[in-house]
């Protein structure tokens, strides 16, 4: 594999200037509010979009900035670190979830309609995969699309697809060939571009107990008509075409996690030095004082995991699954024992709405589950990376 240089270009450097400044003008007051009102940030959405954010990794022919992914991690990050990461989950509602499956597998046809409208951010996506009898065996979903004519008509049901109130594009994953017809469970699988407003779609929020950036739906379809020009790729061939886009969700997921837990950490950093207890700050003491250096330590080493995936898809690396899922892995566990250290470090205040520590630590914990289990990743590394034999 080609040398990595940890070393960031001027015009990378840029990118994360310009992201900081953006991110400054949304103080906390705005977050408050979104995350009380459980809202998409629209304003801020527009902002990301004004200033060619959402169109990092788009080429230039398409009206994006013509970058990588790896700038887009860097605009994650930069996000994350001022305090911004809710604004930074949005970006999953265009550039990952449609931005780069239509890239990589769509049309040109595709590419010319899909691809202005999601950098200039009138229109988002959701990606409507999950059910409940499958979980993560993808493979046995049960919703299906069968053939009539130039038409595939859908019927299914869709459990924790997230952000379908605002979204525009439904990117979903139906079988167009019976599992007992084809010759790995992987095959038979088609990825449709679909719209969720449909008289043939229904959702219903599912409520949740903690907080996420997201609301989240469950989706019931009965004979939703799709003519084949809403293929995106080749049919049968979905779920080998999702593949890479779920690469990158797991990074861009990492990040915004890691944005949460560096947030809150420095967070936690400023109150240990301010915050005096019998005349001295409570950061001069070991029991607040390492559970921060190591979260710090932690995090810097999610952080170059987290880069080194962005850097591998963009050569699109045979590494780019091992990295990605590595990546996630670790940018998750750092984001919550960051979390966990500002808890500590706020004590019984951290709950404080004000604060945003206590709903960074929620939506960190969640990551670790979604949007893969910290477990499959391991079998993933366990099979894919050790050679190790399948253990699931």
């Amino acid at each position: 594999m080609q040398a990595m240089d940890f070393g960031l270009t001027e015009n990378q450097r840029e990118l994360q200037n310009d992201t900081r400044e953006l991110a400054a003008e949304y103080d906390d007051a705005y977050w408050r509010e979104v995350r009380t009102d459980r809202r998409f940030p629209d304003e801020f959405y527009g902002s990301l979009a004004d200033a060619g954010l959402l169109g990092i990794a788009v080429p230039k022919e398409y009206g994006g900035e013509g970058h990588g992914i790896s700038e887009l991690v860097l605009a994650l990050e930069s996000l994350g670190e001022a305090g911004a990461w809710i604004g930074a989950i949005s970006v999953l509602a265009g550039p990952v979830f449609g931005g780069h499956s239509v890239l990589e597998h769509g049309s040109e046809r595709q590419r010319e309609r899909y691809l202005p409208s999601l950098v200039d951010g009138t229109e988002t996506w959701a990606l409507a995969v999950t059910e409940a009898d499958a979980g993560l065996n993808t493979a046995r979903i049960s919703t299906t699309a069968r053939r009539e004519g130039d038409e595939f008509v859908i019927d299914g049901t869709k459990q924790f697809i997230s952000g379908l109130d605002h979204a525009d594009q439904m990117l979903l994953l139906a079988r167009t060939t019976p599992l007992d017809e084809v010759n790995s469970p992987l095959e038979g699988l088609t990825l449709f571009v679909t719209n969720p407003d449909a008289d043939a779609v229904d959702y219903d929020e599912i409520p949740l107990d903690i907080y996420y950036p997201e609301r989240t739906y469950e989706i019931e379809i009965e004979g939703l008509r799709v003519p084949e020009t809403q293929v995106l790729g080749v049919v049968d061939q979905g779920l080998h075409h999702l593949l890479p886009t779920l690469n990158l969700e797991r990074v861009a997921i990492g990040t915004c996690s890691w944005g949460a837990g560096r947030s809150s950490l420095d967070a936690a950093i400023t109150r240990a030095r301010d915050r005096e207890v019998w005349s001295e700050p409570i950061g001069g003491h070991q029991a607040i004082q390492h559970p921060l250096a190591d979260a710090h330590a932690d995090l810097e080493t999610a952080r170059l995991a987290l880069r080194k995936a962005a850097w591998c898809i963009d050569r699109t690396s045979k590494e780019s699954g091992e990295t990605a899922n590595v990546a996630n892995l670790k940018a998750c566990e750092s984001a919550w024992n960051a979390c966990e250290a500002a808890m500590v470090t706020f004590g019984g205040t951290s709950v404080a709405a004000e604060l945003g520590i206590a709903a960074a630590w929620g939506f960190v914990r969640h990551t670790r589950s979604v949007p893969v289990s910290e477990q499959m990743i391991r079998n993933f590394i366990g099979q894919h990376a050790l050679d190790l034999p399948r253990s699931y």
